[in-house]
């Protein structure tokens, strides 16, 4: 098999890093039918200037954050089949565009921006996510697309104005029983229009199957480049998923996620596009195999961001029990160690 084609059978989704670098989605406990804490998760590159707030009513899990994949594979499949006839912007004439535009910015800005629209149905969206179809599937699906519909963004420009856009993260119109109309955020979109994007393949993720690796495996994509490799400690890890976890769970449960951790990065390891060392028992080197043909990260002139080295742990504040935190930009470069 060629190079090219075992990049396309990983299903690359095209991700706008932020998104993937933020904590927007953890690992929740697995209570049936117990309510969620509410969603407060704020993003900075920097430790000044811009950056981006995701609230909303009910916290964000790992199979919202497949899903959220899963819809923009799609976006991306759409777009590479019918361009411009799927951009979205404040002057579009489609019906169901305009639709789409107003629920993502319901307070009437965005003038300027523009995004993508997507049809799809509920059995195309599960079969996207590896479900097996039926009843319960079809509800937990619907309820996962609701709690990403209610997810405001907040865009803090950082300027002296204090100047706020805001809009949702994904918009929802329903034609009929099957038929969805989807419409993604511009921030989201920007990775399929042009801007920096990251990779991560939807075919490794669903074979992973449980949550820890799952996050683990979106967040390493987005912070290592095909081809490059990262040293990172088990701890900061554990941090990243469970905030706060060393100072305020029993231990035998911060053990227990430390544990979670590292099988997490063991079985990551087995996937062919992926290997982990050990410089010991708490500390990883991953690398991220080349991609091949040209590492396959040229998209409408740019390459997959890279960032500078950072070493900004953030705090933001606590919320219902669950601090956010970000020590995201500290992940960057080559040969880096976190």
């Amino acid at each position: 098999m060629s190079a090219l084609a075992r990049v396309e059978n990983r299903r690359m989704v095209y991700c706008h890093p932020p998104v993937g670098l933020s904590t927007l989605f953890r690992p929740l406990p697995k209570r049936k039918g117990g309510a969620r804490p509410a969603l407060d998760i704020t993003y900075r590159q920097f430790e000044e200037g811009p950056y981006l707030r995701f609230s909303g009513r009910s916290a964000l899990g790992i199979p919202e954050q497949t899903l959220l994949l899963a819809i923009m594979e799609l976006a991306k499949q759409q777009f590479e089949a019918f361009t411009s006839d799927v951009v979205v912007n404040a002057g579009t004439e489609s019906e169901i565009g305009r639709e789409l535009w107003n629920k993502l910015h319901k307070d009437g800005v965005g003038t300027g921006e523009q995004t993508l629209r997507l049809e799809t149905s509920w059995h195309e969206l599960n079969r996207r996510c590896g479900a097996q179809i039926g009843g319960t599937t079809h509800e937990l699906r619907q309820q996962q697309l609701e709690r990403l519909c209610e997810v405001i963004v907040w865009e803090c420009l950082g300027d002296k104005k204090g100047t706020k856009r805001q809009s949702y993260l994904v918009a929802l119109l329903v034609g009929n029983n099957e038929r969805i109309h989807l419409a993604l955020n511009s921030r989201l979109a920007s990775a399929l229009l042009g801007q920096p994007y990251a990779q991560v393949s939807m075919a490794e993720r669903l074979v992973l199957d449980e949550d820890i690796p799952m996050a683990l495996h979106a967040f390493l994509s987005t912070a290592i480049a095909h081809g490059r490799n990262l040293k990172i400690g088990v701890e900061r890890l554990v941090e990243r998923l469970w905030p706060g976890s060393s100072d305020t769970a029993p231990r035998s449960t911060h053990r227990g996620r430390r544990k979670e951790v590292r099988d997490g990065l063991i079985v990551i390891g087995r996937l062919e596009g992926w290997n982990v060392g050990w410089v010991r028992a708490d500390m990883a080197i991953i690398t991220r195999r080349g991609a091949g043909v040209g590492d396959m990260t040229s998209h409408i002139g740019n390459k997959t961001l890279s960032y500078p080295q950072q070493a900004l742990p953030i705090i933001i504040k606590e919320n219902k029990g669950l601090r956010t935190f970000d020590a995201s930009g500290i992940f960057f470069n080559k040969n880096t160690s976190a």
